[in-house]
């Protein structure tokens, strides 16, 4: 590979790394701050490289916690911070998740199964850290399924919008399974 296409196919990373998290943060706003944290993380991990995958779920969470804090008035509180540290966690967690079960290749049954596990492991930090800190009660099962469906509309959505950009524009945004390699 020379150097013009390593530095195309940064930029193309980068893109589409920024738009995954613009997206998600701005369709968050419209969603009532359901920010589709597992989404992002398993997109980025089926679509970038590890170290873009990292930054696009940092840039989202921390693009989703300054919306928050300064937008939407959440309170300066270390109970308010405090979640905010254990989303961005569990984010990192899910994207772990992700990253592990598509590096032997992405297809429906893995995009599934990462989704899937990738939520399971975000919930259970999320909950574990529910004991320390407090907030138990929205680990019901009706919250958690309008979750788990958040995110699972989410991840589709995304993965049409690639599907759609790549077949308009084949170059502007990564295969899927870019990011297992």
């Amino acid at each position: 590979m020379n150097d013009r296409n390593v530095q195309r196919e940064g930029a193309l990373q980068w893109g589409w790394s920024a738009a995954i998290a613009v997206a998600a943060v701005a369709g968050s706003v419209v969603t009532a701050c359901m920010m589709p944290f597992v989404a992002v993380a398993v997109m980025a991990a089926a679509t970038l490289r590890a170290p873009q995958a990292v930054a696009t779920v940092a840039v989202a969470w921390a693009a989703n916690q300054l919306l928050g804090f300064a937008l939407m008035g959440y309170p300066m509180t270390d109970y308010a911070l405090g979640w905010g540290l254990a989303l961005g966690a569990a984010s990192m967690a899910a994207l772990g998740i992700a990253i592990a079960i598509l590096r032997r290749g992405v297809w429906d049954a893995r995009l599934v199964l990462a989704a899937l596990a990738g939520f399971g492991g975000f919930e259970l930090l999320l909950y574990g850290y529910a004991h320390l800190a407090g907030g138990l009660g929205t680990f019901t099962p009706a919250i958690v399924g309008q979750l788990a469906l958040n995110e699972g509309l989410w991840l589709a959505g995304l993965l049409a919008a690639r599907a759609l950009l790549h077949r308009a524009a084949p170059g502007l945004v990564p295969a899927l399974g870019m990011g297992a390699r």
